[in-house]
């Protein structure tokens, strides 16, 4: 090779940059392929989790109490139902579902013409406790304006957070209590659960202190206090638990998860589109 067959330095520099150029391009598109199977992994990751959760759930309440007593009074759909007007709301009364039976849902009273607004909760659930402190007065007001019936439903699906102390399975039994014995103090006796909603990763509450919450509510009735010593409505609360989670209608994209809220019977699948719901329903 002549010293004219030899490249320049400013070929050479620009062989050098075309080279690194070439070598950062094929790495970009190794981090893009990466991230790609990485998304997708994780998207297969998160249904594997929901399902093992859903296992996790059934397991868990199928190993405590029994199935044998009948049901609360007063939810004879599964859930409790209010129905109101001239800004007042109050319990629908009904009698409790009998032990071999099931909950199934029937007409509210009262309930011609009005947006029916379901509620599936956790008193345990930490998302429950968002959306109750920023929505729960907006669904109220629908229901004591008259334009809504709103029914609730507790569910037990978060005792695996809390330590094996079935915190969970536990504060649904009191609001089971307080449904059967003193309905009209549900909604205080809801508020007080979500108010003093005990962290993830911990035991949770005591039974000693749910009884202080369900007193602070309201509920102070004997009839109260001996349904929670004794955890009566502990196998209907597994009962229910399992019904909902086999209601395909109830499950999002990742299975079923709580706060789940259904108006005029269409799951809503994003919290903040609840109210403007019940809005456009209510029209």
């Amino acid at each position: 090779m002549t010293n004219n067959d030899r490249p320049t330095k400013n070929e050479r520099r620009q062989h050098a940059r075309d080279v690194a150029r070439q070598r950062a391009d094929a790495e970009k598109r190794r981090k893009r392929r990466n991230r790609w199977f990485l998304q997708g992994g994780i998207g297969l990751g998160i249904v594997a989790v929901a399902a093992i959760i859903a296992i996790v759930v059934v397991n868990v309440n199928n190993g405590g109490g029994s199935v044998s007593a009948a049901g609360p009074k007063n939810m004879v759909t599964g859930g409790i139902q209010f129905t109101g007007g001239d800004g007042k709301i109050a319990p629908v009364e009904t009698g409790a579902v009998p032990a071999d039976g099931t909950p199934s849902p029937v007409a509210t009273a009262d309930s011609g013409g009005k947006v029916a607004v379901v509620e599936y909760v956790d008193w345990a659930c930490p998302v429950c406790k968002q959306f109750e402190g920023a929505y729960a007065d907006q669904i109220t007001d629908f229901v004591k304006s008259g334009k809504a019936t709103l029914e609730i439903h507790p569910v037990s699906i978060l005792d695996r957070s809390y330590l094996g102390s079935r915190y969970a399975s536990r504060a649904a039994n009191a609001a089971m209590c307080v449904a059967n014995n003193e309905p009209d103090k549900f909604l205080d006796v809801q508020t007080q659960f979500f108010e003093k909603q005990p962290e993830e990763g911990t035991k949770g509450l005591t039974n000693a202190e749910i009884a202080d919450l369900v007193k602070a509510g309201g509920a102070t009735s004997s009839a109260v206090s001996d349904c929670l010593s004794d955890e009566t409505y502990k196998g209907w609360v597994t009962k229910v638990t399992n019904q909902v989670l086999a209601d395909d209608s109830l499950k999002g994209p990742q299975g079923f998860g709580t706060p789940t809220i259904m108006v005029d019977g269409q799951r809503v699948n994003t919290l903040t589109d609840v109210v403007p719901a019940i809005e456009a329903a209510a029209k």
